[in-house]
Order: structure tokens, then C-alpha cells, then sequence
């Protein structure tokens, strides 16, 4: 069923909510193979800032493959 863009809730964006909440680690899987685990600072509809191994990454969302919650 199709939803108002304004009632819509995007399965991304409660993901990222709920590890930014409970300081979670997701790991992320880039389009070209690499990963990053790292915890949620903040995210936005393009991308997704990271803090990994003490320093903040920022990651855009069209780079992104696949996002594991919980993996440290």
C-alpha cells in the first residue's frame, strides 16, 4: 500500500534511529567490497556520518550495499 511522502517511514531510516538510540555498531557494506563498522553519529537522505576507529566517516547512501545492525 502506498503511503503519503509525508506519513511514509522508511525502513532505513528506523534502522539507523534505533542504532543511534542504543549506541549501536552497524556494519556497512560498500558498492565496491570494503566495510565499515562503526557507531551512528547522525544521517540524513543522502548519507550517513560514522565514527570508526575514533575518527568520523561519512558515508553516502548511494555507495551502500547492505547495512548489519549490531556487529561490533
Amino acid at each position: 500500500m502506498e503511503q503519503n511522502n509525508q506519513e511514509q517511514v522508511l525502513i532505513q531510516d528506523e534502522l539507523l534511529k534505533k542504532a543511534m538510540e542504543e549506541n549501536q555498531p552497524i556494519t556497512v557494506y560498500l558498492t565496491r567490497g570494503n566495510r565499515i563498522t562503526g557507531k551512528v553519529k547522525s544521517f540524513d537522505r543522502f548519507s550517513i556520518l560514522l565514527e570508526a576507529n575514533g575518527e568520523e566517516q561519512l558515508v553516502y547512501k548511494h555507495a551502500i550495499s547492505t547495512i548489519v545492525p549490531g556487529r561490533a
